[in-house]
């Protein structure tokens, strides 16, 4: 064994006798636990994020993880990109204005002087469900965020897939069709189209005049026999079905775990989804691959702690 690796090692054992803190920073809101390698949860803070204002979610963020520390040897951060994993620093996600250029993992490390590890959190996501999810230690994996971004991590035997810059992959920034609605400054993107907060602007696509302000309320108009809002939700199922087979062509991969929106909307939803996606991709590589809705029912707040895991991998 190389010295490197006896200290990572070493360093792996350590992490599994103590407790670690995990942040997971979204779109809506942030939450820090207090947890356990196994996945048990001991305590939880929660509140809005302030996604205009970099400093003050972060002082809030600093506050929790002071608050409900007690002895835990690391930190893990699941927050959105596009970021870098290698610096932890946060680059521009479109959901989190005020987090643009933020040097997290520096700042965290001095404030609270532990080891950090921060994460793209569809990534992070994606380490829970190997860790601790329904299909635990499969080769690959990813998970969808379908939320107020549309981002994907990916995961290969047990490890986080990055670039060689640190950057996670950005499928949301990929033109799914030539015309929609506006994000990153790229008309059509999946994310425009995939997202939970893409629903009202799809629907207005249908009707300029349509004034509903949520995906939550497209979706609740939708169930009411609103047919604009279920045309938007069709129009989203498609693009996330056709991402799905993206991915799976590409990597052949195990599983994709949808997020929120499965969560939300339900088997219907899902249905449409697995249809858009089984047309979509080579058919060996569909009958392979399982898509369903998050196994953890806490994955946001699993994500966190699954980050700091990595910290032994570092």
């Amino acid at each position: 064994m190389l010295p490197h690796q006896g200290n990572r090692a070493r360093r792996r054992g350590h992490l599994k006798r103590t407790l670690l803190a995990g942040v997971n920073v979204g779109g809506t809101s942030t939450s820090v636990v207090l947890g356990a390698p196994d996945g048990s949860i001991l305590e939880r803070r929660a509140w809005p994020t302030q996604a205009n204002d970099g400093e003050a979610l972060y002082a809030a963020s600093v506050g929790a993880v002071r608050d409900i520390r007690g002895d835990a040897r690391g930190i893990g951060v699941a927050i959105g990109g596009p970021m870098n994993a290698r610096t932890g620093t946060i680059v521009s996600p479109p959901h989190l204005p005020g987090m643009h250029g933020f040097p997290l993992r520096e700042r965290l490390r001095a404030d609270i002087a532990r080891p950090v590890s921060v994460h793209h959190d569809a990534a992070a996501c994606a380490l829970a469900e190997v860790r601790w999810g329904a299909d635990r230690n499969v080769a690959g994996l990813a998970y969808l965020t379908c939320g107020t971004g549309f981002g994907a991590g990916i995961v290969i035997d047990g490890r986080a897939r990055y670039g060689s810059r640190g950057f996670s992959p950005e499928i949301g920034h990929v033109r799914y069709r030539d015309d929609g609605p506006d994000v990153f400054g790229k008309k059509g993107s999946f994310e425009s189209y995939g997202a939970a907060s893409a629903l009202p602007k799809i629907a207005r696509r249908y009707d300029p005049a349509y004034d509903a302000e949520s995906g939550a309320e497209v979706a609740r108009r939708a169930a009411a026999g609103d047919r604009i809002a279920q045309a938007a939700i069709d129009d989203n199922a498609d693009a996330v079905g056709a991402a799905c087979a993206l991915l799976a062509d590409l990597l052949v991969l195990d599983v994709i775990v949808l997020g929120s929106l499965a969560t939300y909307l339900g088997e219907p939803w899902i249905a449409r989804v697995r249809a858009t996606f089984a047309r979509e991709a080579l058919p060996d590589h569909a009958a392979s691959c399982t898509l369903r809705a998050p196994s953890l029912p806490d994955v946001q707040d699993l994500s966190g702690l699954a980050a700091a895991l990595t910290i032994a991998d570092a």
